[in-house]
């Protein structure tokens, strides 16, 4: 066998460094893991898992953030979110910036949106589940899911401003008045109130100086609620007679109409927010009676049933069955 030379056997070397470094430096990735694992789209903590949009990320504190952000300093420590700063009592997870966008560390560190919980990111959903991690005393996350506005994609920051101060007026951190909040969307409402007789929720100030004695959210609970329309109670009825009590009785002979098992009971007569007719009523004259006493079509009424001294009581009677007084 013929001795290798000097460049031959420096050539072997060379292979044999080759074939070892690959191994050496998988080594040393498995020994030193990466400072930091990204874990994809936010959110998605588990139990036991820190509240951060990445695995490792560290607590920093409300005055890291407000050192770069401070734009918002001076509105957010005047809001009910600031007051959970420097308690003891409340963990990390639920102080100030943190509670709602996640452990800082990483965002401040890579620079990077992806690295907190960015809510205009986020999907309603996600959103969502974040604010009710503390708000879960205001509804549940199954009582929001089967509401109109949760089924409308609606979010928790289209109605509320996380980092607004209350030196604006606004209360519960809401963007707008709570009225002009509802009728920017539900704008077919809006023009309801505006009807010749109408409940008095106030939708345009500047004409309506003396409206709003009542709030959409008087009868309406906009973060659970009954039925579609999201009620306050779930029978329209119950929702009535807390502001008519007079209208409820108890009767000795009633109205068959305003009776639950009978269609919507009070609505078979009245329009919830507001119509062309006195009193809310669906229609004018002998026309609303004649919806349900198809019988009496040729009964003379020069005007209503009810304004022609015959059935004063039609709300119900405790001395006639036909409601004439």
């Amino acid at each position: 066998m013929k001795q290798l030379t000097a460049q031959g056997a420096l050539a072997v070397v060379g292979l044999c460094i080759a074939l070892l470094l690959p191994g050496v430096l998988h080594s040393q990735e498995e020994q030193e893991p990466p400072l930091m694992d990204w874990v994809g789209e936010s959110p998605h903590w588990e139990p036991g898992q820190e509240f951060s949009a990445v695995v490792g990320s560290t607590w920093i504190g409300s005055r890291e953030c407000l050192y770069c952000h401070e734009e918002y300093k001076l509105d957010f420590l005047s809001t009910a979110h600031a007051r959970s700063l420097h308690k003891a009592e409340i963990s990390l997870d639920r102080q100030g910036c943190e509670a709602c966008h996640g452990a800082g560390g990483g965002h401040q560190m890579l620079r990077s949106r992806g690295a907190i919980f960015a809510f205009d990111w986020e999907d309603p959903e996600h959103e969502t589940g974040i604010c009710l991690r503390c708000h879960e005393w205001l509804t549940t996350s199954r009582e929001w899911e089967r509401t109109s506005h949760a089924r409308a994609s609606l979010r928790c920051s289209d109605c509320h401003d996380p980092h607004q101060s209350h030196d604006s007026g606004m209360r519960f951190l809401l963007l707008a008045d709570v009225n002009e909040l509802c009728i920017s969307c539900h704008m077919t409402t809006a023009e309801d109130f505006r009807g010749f007789s109408h409940h008095p929720v106030q939708v345009d100030p500047a004409n309506e100086p003396d409206g709003g004695v009542l709030n959409c959210t008087d009868c309406h609970e906009v973060h659970s609620g009954h039925g579609p329309a999201m009620l306050t109670q779930r029978k329209i009825k119950n929702l009535c007679l807390s502001c008519h009590i007079d209208k409820g009785g108890p009767f000795k002979f009633s109205h068959m109409s305003v009776d639950d098992a009978l269609g919507e009971s009070c609505m078979n007569c009245h329009a919830a927010h507001g119509t062309g007719n006195p009193a809310l009523t669906l229609m004018d004259g002998r026309s609303l009676c004649l919806q349900c006493h198809t019988e009496r079509s040729e009964h003379n009424s020069p005007s209503t049933c009810w304004t022609t001294g015959c059935h004063h009581a039609m709300h119900g009677s405790n001395n006639d069955p036909f409601l004439r007084f």
